[in-house]
């Protein structure tokens, strides 16, 4: 039987063009650009070489809709209509890029040891613990032969719990960002939640409370029951292999909408990194996601 991206043991060609990926790990997670399409490209490799990992699609268009939010904040500062103050909505960038700068950090680490068939060489302080069990159950279940679609499943909600653990104590409660959470919340208290839109579904997400790590894992598995269907989740690929991600519209407006930015041109990485010298920092310890 030929050897498969997925499989224990990949193929020569595949170990060059993974290893190859996860040594590109610090290019790709430059901005939300690289990242939302690095997502995507990972994705497409995994359908190339079933099973394909639906965590992947998820994350892409989770970034694609985050990113779209980072150009809303880039239209209201050029507006300037004092609606919110300049600092203020400076914070709640540094917040989103900060959250979308960290989960890629983890997250393309662990999948593609996964895809290299090496997930027992995750480190203790490089991946949680959480995460190293969570693919070593899922790799065990499938070689016993468990159902396809439980397996999928439950190997997404360890990798939503996961990343949401991830970013809890690192930035959604993390002493930085006191204005941004307030601001979150505020739009939430107001019915002004900017939902997860997902292309090809009448799916229109919010999370209800972004503060509660359970309802950011409960949101998560909302986008997956979204795409759990496999007709629709290869045309929300397609859809996405259509639109390639640069910010300029909303998520799913495809062509069409007013102007807006491209997100690199709204916020080119030094300007980014002019904001915060740390705001790509590696992630810091956290004692309660070891």
């Amino acid at each position: 039987m030929a050897e498969t991206v997925c499989s224990e043991a990949p193929g020569r060609a595949d170990v060059a063009r993974l290893t190859a990926l996860l040594a590109e790990l610090d290019e790709r997670n430059l901005d939300n650009v690289t990242r939302t399409e690095s997502y995507l490209e990972l994705y497409a490799l995994t359908r190339a070489h079933p099973p394909d990992l639906p965590w992947l699609l998820m994350a892409h268009l989770v970034s694609r809709n985050a990113g779209s939010l980072m150009t809303d904040i880039a239209v209201l500062l050029d507006r300037g209509d004092g609606a919110i103050a300049p600092p203020a909505l400076r914070e709640l960038f540094l917040f989103l890029e900060r959250a979308n700068h960290l989960i890629f950090f983890d997250a393309w680490y662990h999948v593609l040891h996964h895809l290299l068939g090496r997930s027992a060489d995750l480190a203790p302080g490089r991946c949680s613990r959480f995460v190293r069990e969570a693919w070593a159950r899922h790799e065990g279940a499938r070689r016993a032969g468990q159902p396809h679609r439980a397996l999928e499943r439950a190997l997404v909600r360890d990798l939503v719990t996961n990343e949401q653990n991830f970013i809890e104590r690192r930035v959604v409660h993390h002493p930085r960002f006191p204005i941004a959470r307030a601001l979150v919340a505020l739009a939430e208290a107001l019915g002004q939640e900017a939902p997860v839109v997902l292309p090809c579904t009448q799916a229109s997400i919010q999370v209800g409370g972004f503060a509660i790590l359970e309802r950011r894992i409960r949101a998560g598995m909302r986008i997956f029951e979204a795409m759990a269907d496999r007709a629709t989740r290869d045309a929300m690929y397609e859809w996405a292999r259509r639109h390639p991600h640069d910010g300029s519209r909303p998520p799913c407006d495809g062509a069409r909408g007013p102007a807006r930015p491209r997100l690199r041109d709204a916020w080119p990485a030094h300007a980014v990194r002019a904001l915060w010298d740390g705001i790509h920092a590696p992630p810091e310890p956290d004692p309660g996601w070891p």
